[in-house]
């Protein structure tokens, strides 16, 4: 058997603390989460991530179960369902989202402050969900509306197919299954999260309210957790420990 020498002892123990790190690490990883996204829509938002759930569940990283319901409530009776539905029926999930837009409703504002007081997280979109979606595409940065949105997010998903397909047809609508694959596959999710990110920091420092704050969705934080369930998980951790501290 060789002798080691001094310098390669030490180097083997190094290749080995590392191995023990790197064992370590992979165990800290899998995580365990559970999720509750309710939406106020029935179709498009609930086709989106229950697409985004089957991405998820192929990987063997994470065991992140997420249960998507399209309610079909407005605002504040989309809010007060899910408070109710977790309170009395005794439902634990981890995280509990709810997803609607600004729209036309009076209540939208006082929808995300029971939210607020509920302890219930919010992905809300002034104008609509179909801008998180366009953000994927292009930058939004004037006041909008929900036809409009629709239209601009038609016309820059039959831009893409055309660079491959010129004679390609594409009509957006409400209940398309593959919403989430084609604005992940010929948009950028990365250029999303910036898009929503710079449009959020427009109005860090403003006391308007959210029915006011248009262009502005908040998508992306829901998106955000989903991707990355250690820092999720993290967050839950921290969460649980101010409650018990009474803070």
């Amino acid at each position: 058997m060789k002798k080691l020498s001094l310098e390669e002892i030490a180097q083997e123990e190094l290749l080995h603390a590392k191995r023990v790190e790197l064992e370590s690490q992979k165990k800290e990883r899998f995580v365990k989460l559970t999720f509750l996204i309710a939406t106020e829509g029935t179709q498009t938002e609930p086709n989106y991530f229950n697409a985004l759930k089957t991405e998820l569940e192929k990987s063997n990283r994470f065991n992140i179960e997420v249960s998507v319901q399209g309610k079909g409530k407005s605002t504040t009776a989309l809010v007060g369902k899910v408070y109710r539905q977790i309170k009395y029926n005794h439902q634990e999930y981890d995280r509990v989202w709810v997803v609607f837009d600004r729209d036309e409703f009076p209540d939208f504002d006082e929808a995300i402050q029971q939210a607020t007081e509920h302890k219930i997280n919010c992905a809300w979109s002034n104008e609509s969900f179909e801008l998180w979606l366009l953000l994927h595409f292009r930058d939004v940065t004037q006041r909008t509306n929900r036809k409009d949105l629709c239209d601009l997010l038609e016309k820059a998903i039959r831009n893409e197919l055309h660079k491959t397909a010129p004679n390609a047809l594409y009509d957006y609508s409400k209940g398309n299954e593959k919403i989430y694959e084609h604005v992940t596959t010929l948009g950028s999710e990365a250029d999303a999260f910036a898009r929503a990110n710079a449009l959020k920091k427009n109005h860090k420092d403003s006391v308007d309210a959210p029915s006011t704050q248009n262009p502005c969705t908040h998508v992306d934080e829901l998106v955000f957790e989903l991707r990355n369930p250690e820092l999720t998980a993290e967050k839950v951790r921290k969460e649980e420990m101010k409650e018990s501290s009474g803070q």
